[in-house]
């Protein structure tokens, strides 16, 4: 077919862009053979999947891969013709591959399967290939097609999940070098940050400031602030559209974005099916439990949020309060929300959380809870964090309380918080608890341990 060898041609010509550079989120490519897991990443639209597929095929070929041995393709381009008739997307391109470059067939070959939710048959294409070919296979995907349920009912235990999230605040501040001292380097590594001068501690403040309001999506880092908030609209739009009307039996585009904006709306907050069904229906909308769960599920799948249950030792979550509800992005969540909505404190928290779930990927279900004491004064705390257990050879994730803050300056807010803490110190046994603040840092003696308020920009840098 005339279209498949143009694109194919087409990509292999083409020079693999400059990036710039994100954490790791999976281990160097293994070298291609057969029964090679299927390495799968996922995450929202827009977060970043494509440029990290260019920056692990960069490496490869620093390493000394030639560049006829990886072939990158974007499903999603509209030149490819419909699956139909017979006609298998996938299998189509790499049939092409094979025939433009027959020594990868033979001698091992990298593939990097761009946006393969767009093909109907991608989950037994990639199995097979992977099982019958000489290949390393990486493949990107953004929407409940491909959803943990459906990896684990296809590829049965011969594929590896990576989850891709927008921008950390370490990798934001690499997209916005030229906004730092020259000196402020050593900050952004994670280690050095309490050698902060005081210059660069007030430039990576407000670079935090900013990163609360403009968020991690690539895309709109160097956008105006109605340009950002159209953009940001927009990956919202797209993912009522593309990810949750499509899969619903009776499509409703208003009523899923009305629900899109109710769930970013209300970051940082507890809400559970019922309380999204009745604030829908008080609005005016006709729906019951079943198609509110039903939506709020194919929402998480496209990873536009999050939910955080209950500490429990309890088998099923969410016994107790309803979970509390995570935005994929503070800068998201406020480029949606009301004019009148201030809310940093729910971004703070947003942000913290995001980041928490970086560090604790590979860990167990469960590993970020939120906790209240039990009894009548059921003092809360936001993050109860970590593993109990990680695993023989694995290096252990102790718990951690961590509460979030914008500041404590009030002697109210600040009795709060730490008797919180120290409450929760005292019940869990943990000698230690920390505040997450904008700007406050300083160590806080209790009864039961030590309580350190520290600067989000500082916590967010210095990694574990």
């Amino acid at each position: 077919m005339d279209v498949i060898r143009e694109l194919v041609a087409e990509r292999m010509q083409q020079e693999i862009p400059p990036v710039v550079e994100r954490d790791p989120i999976m281990e160097e490519p293994p070298s291609p053979q057969r029964f090679n897991r299927v390495q799968i990443i996922t995450g929202m639209r827009r977060c970043g999947k494509t440029f990290y597929l260019f920056q692990v095929m960069a490496g490869l070929l620093r390493s000394g891969v030639p560049r006829d041995r990886m072939l990158y393709f974007d499903f999603s381009d509209d030149r490819l013709p419909q699956e139909r008739d017979g006609f298998r997307a996938i299998d189509a391109v790499l049939d092409e591959y094979w025939r433009q470059v027959p020594r990868a067939r033979t001698e091992g070959a990298y593939l990097f399967l761009d946006e393969v939710q767009d093909c109907p048959s991608w989950q037994s294409s990639c199995r097979r290939v992977a099982e019958n070919e000489r290949v390393t296979l990486c493949v990107t995907g953004s929407s409940s097609k491909v959803s943990s349920e459906e990896i684990a009912t296809n590829f049965r235990g011969r594929s590896h999940t990576h989850e891709m999230l927008p921008l950390s605040f370490a990798e934001y501040l690499r997209f916005h070098q030229d906004a730092l001292p020259d000196a402020a380097d050593a900050c952004v590594g994670h280690v050095q940050t309490d050698a902060a001068s005081p210059r660069e501690r007030t430039a990576l403040e407000g670079l935090f400031d900013r990163y609360l309001v403009t968020g991690g999506f690539p895309g709109i880092q160097r956008d105006s602030a109605p340009t950002r908030i159209e953009v940001l609209q927009g990956y919202v739009r797209d993912v009522v559209a593309r990810d949750v009307a499509d899969r619903l039996s009776r499509p409703s585009i208003p009523l899923a974005n009305q629900m899109a904006l109710l769930i970013l709306r209300n970051t940082s907050c507890e809400m559970s099916v019922n309380g999204i069904m009745q604030t829908l229906k008080d609005a005016g909308n006709t729906i019951g439990w079943e198609r509110t769960s039903q939506m709020a599920q194919l929402f998480r799948q496209a990873y536009l949020y999050f939910e955080v249950f209950e500490y429990s030792r309890e088998l099923l979550p969410g016994t107790g309060n309803p979970p509390k509800l995570y935005a994929i992005d503070p800068g998201l969540a406020l480029a949606v929300s009301r004019a009148s909505q201030e809310d940093v404190g729910k971004r703070l928290e947003t942000a913290v959380y995001l980041e928490l779930r970086r560090r604790l990927a590979g860990t167990r279900t469960d590993s970020i809870t939120s906790y209240t004491e039990p009894g009548a004064r059921g003092r809360k705390v936001d993050f109860l964090v970590g593993e109990a257990y990680a695993g023989e050879g694995q290096p252990s994730q102790p718990y951690e309380l961590l509460q979030v803050s914008v500041s404590i300056e009030s002697q109210r807010t600040r009795r709060r918080e730490v008797e919180s803490l120290d409450a929760a110190m005292q019940r869990t046994r943990l000698p230690h608890g920390s505040i997450v603040t904008l700007r406050e840092e300083q160590d806080i003696d209790t009864e039961n341990g030590t309580v350190s308020v520290v600067p989000a920009w500082k916590w967010f840098l210095k990694r574990p």
